[in-house]
């Protein structure tokens, strides 16, 4: 079944060239901006159980997204357990991830629609 995504922002969908990354991206900030979430990506400096003043700056400096993060994120199971499992998520908070393998940086701002959606199509 693929998966539909998008980021919706003031009305209209972002144009991304979609790959991992960006799903990864957007189930992270779901799960790190989601107060109520509790599973094991809410926290970003659990994620890599590195030294956590490594956070200190996040949103402000972007999240780093390995290829082997992007890859677990992007799995049925992992993205079941995240609030990307109601179908969409609208954020609260400001967030900001940059993909290692290319560089890129994508920022997320408060009221974009987070949308990931399993179809039959």
């Amino acid at each position: 079944m693929p998966l539909n995504t998008s980021i919706t922002r003031n009305g209209e969908l972002l144009r991304l060239h979609w790959g991992n990354f960006h799903i990864a991206a957007m189930a992270l900030a779901a799960s790190f901006d989601d107060d109520t979430c509790t599973n094991s990506i809410s926290d970003p400096a659990g994620i890599y159980l590195k030294d956590p003043r490594m956070f200190e700056c996040y949103p402000d400096a972007p999240f780093p997204v390995t290829r082997n993060l992007a890859f677990t994120l992007t799995n049925y199971g992992a993205l079941s357990k995240t609030p990307l499992n109601m179908g969409s998520y609208t954020l609260k908070r400001k967030h900001k991830f940059m993909d290692l393998e290319d560089g890129e940086v994508l920022e997320l701002l408060p009221g974009d629609i987070l949308t990931a959606i399993r179809s039959s199509r």
